[in-house]
């Protein structure tokens, strides 16, 4: 039998107990944000046995916005931390709650005035990320006329997404710059349908690929910061916006989006499933998803969501949102599921 485990330390206190804990990851947002909620009946006593009634009002209080978080989470003692970071707001009031939100809270506090001609990624994150931040580019590329004005190093990773397709996210401490999948850390995981592994699969959706409608939009900036796009598909497709492609010609740009469509166009799954929280998924992972009733929809899928819930009500359980099908899985003739690449 599993028996949920669970450890949150909030600056130097551990709790091993908690009414519930959200966490929602996406490399679609800048950060991981969440809550924490500790019961209402909690009592903190100093080291000469006094109560200390502030813990979480006043000056000297024993939370407050900025301490830092941990969350670790897993069955039969085996835990894992998944999250990392700073408590962004307290609720004052009982139960007590707590806004978290992962090491970009850091880079929110500070502030940039620039003005640079045509730099390279490289150059930027020089200038704006703080000493003693661990970053590393995945993908370097030029940036066109850049200008910041009162922009913390968060805002300008945040404008870096919106505008230029360059994704930004913390694992394991470092933060990394550039790709939204990182290749060297993905992980690979199989989830069986009608098995315990997954827990409920009812809003995934199977989609046949002369069904999947699929708008492409290819975005050119130039040094200049001019702006090249070509278009691809239906008209009133689901829309994948992709860039950058630096310096492209309007011709290379349309060839790219022609050649986008047509891989865009596969049949598979869409949507999210739940299982429980072993093993941790994270957005960039691969989920191999196994229907042993219909094999020929068995396929693996990027990961661009996760949201973790835990407690000691609701137990502990992930829903994992995927997206782009990455391969097919056929069944060969032991009952083994294998890799195949698409369209072969």
């Amino acid at each position: 039998m599993l028996r949920l485990d669970s450890e949150i330390k909030l600056n130097t206190q551990i709790f091993t107990f908690c009414n519930e804990v959200t966490i929602d990851s996406s490399y679609d947002n800048l950060l991981d944000s969440g809550k924490l909620i500790i019961p209402k009946r909690i009592r903190y006593v100093n080291q000469d046995g006094q109560d200390v009634p502030n813990i979480t009002q006043g000056t000297n209080a024993l939370f407050k916005a900025g301490d830092a978080v941990e969350v670790s989470v897993g069955y039969n003692a085996n835990i894992t931390k998944f999250f990392t970071g700073y408590i962004k707001a307290v609720r004052t009031k009982f139960p007590i709650l707590f806004e978290v939100e992962d090491q970009v809270y850091k880079l929110k506090q500070n502030s940039f005035n620039l003005s640079l001609d045509n730099p390279k990624l490289s150059e930027l994150l020089k200038k704006i990320i703080p000493e003693g931040i661990a970053y590393e580019i995945t993908a370097e590329q030029n940036l066109g006329q850049f200008r910041i004005k009162n922009a913390s190093t968060a805002a300008v990773l945040d404008e870096l997404r919106t505008n230029h397709g360059i994704f930004s996210f913390f694992r394991d401490g470092v933060l990394y710059v550039g790709l939204s999948v990182v290749p060297k850390l993905q992980s690979v995981y199989r989830f069986e349908f009608n098995t315990p592994s997954l827990i409920n699969g009812d809003t995934l959706k199977f989609i046949d690929a002369s069904e999947r409608k699929i708008k492409v939009v290819c975005k050119s900036i130039d040094n200049k910061n001019n702006t090249l796009e070509a278009t691809a598909g239906d008209a009133d497709g689901e829309t994948r916006t992709l860039y950058p492609f630096n310096n492209y010609t309007l011709k290379d740009l349309q060839a790219t989006a022609d050649r986008l469509k047509d891989e865009l166009k596969y049949s598979g799954y869409e949507g999210n499933f739940t299982t429980f929280v072993s093993p941790l998924v994270n957005h960039g992972d691969i989920v191999e998803l196994v229907n042993r009733t219909i094999p020929e929809q068995s396929g693996a899928y990027l990961v661009t969501r996760v949201f973790t819930r835990f407690g000691y009500s609701t137990g502990g359980r992930q829903r994992i949102y995927i997206k782009q099908k990455v391969y097919d899985l056929v069944e060969d003739a032991n009952g083994n599921f294998i890799q195949k690449a698409l369209g072969e």
